[in-house]
């Protein structure tokens, strides 16, 4: 039924804890998990002088170095849970992408034939969830695809 199962990851541990669930039921199934880290792109905005507008978004050589790092520890991040669940004898890929967490999450599931989308509740951000909004919240709104959510033990 589920033959794509798309597993949100942002390196938290309260993240990860999806894992225990999904993987047993992907191991049953013989479903392919595709694990998925959405990396922030960092932009500084710069004012001008039009009215009801808050400025222009520029990138810079550093906010362009600080995105090649945060990539790599997340491809890095990726390739070693990844290769934990292959023990386990799943099939299992991996994609880290840029943008908006929720955002770049359903695209990501529409664009790829996805079947379910596995997220935990609470992750990276929540002690932000109050001011900021939730990931979850926004994929279950916005997908037309089944979502499996996990409230971690944190």
């Amino acid at each position: 039924m589920f033959e794509i199962i798309l597993v949100c990851l942002d390196g938290s541990k309260a993240a990860e804890q999806i894992l225990d669930y999904i993987s047993e039921d992907a191991a049953l199934v013989g479903s392919k998990l595709v694990l998925l880290r959405v990396i922030s792109l960092p932009e500084i905005t710069v004012p001008i002088q039009v009215p009801g507008v808050s400025g222009v978004p520029i990138s810079t050589g550093a906010t362009m170095k600080h995105m090649a790092t945060k990539e790599n520890e997340a491809t890095a991040y990726l390739e070693q849970t990844a290769e934990q669940l292959r023990r386990k004898n799943l099939n299992v890929e991996y994609e880290v992408v840029p943008g908006t967490p929720g955002e770049a999450i359903v695209d990501y599931a529409q664009e790829n034939g996805i079947k379910l989308i596995a997220i935990g509740t609470h992750g990276h951000s929540a002690a932000r969830r109050f001011f900021v909004g939730s990931t979850a919240d926004y994929v279950l709104r916005h997908s037309n695809l089944p979502v499996l959510t996990i409230r971690p033990n944190i």
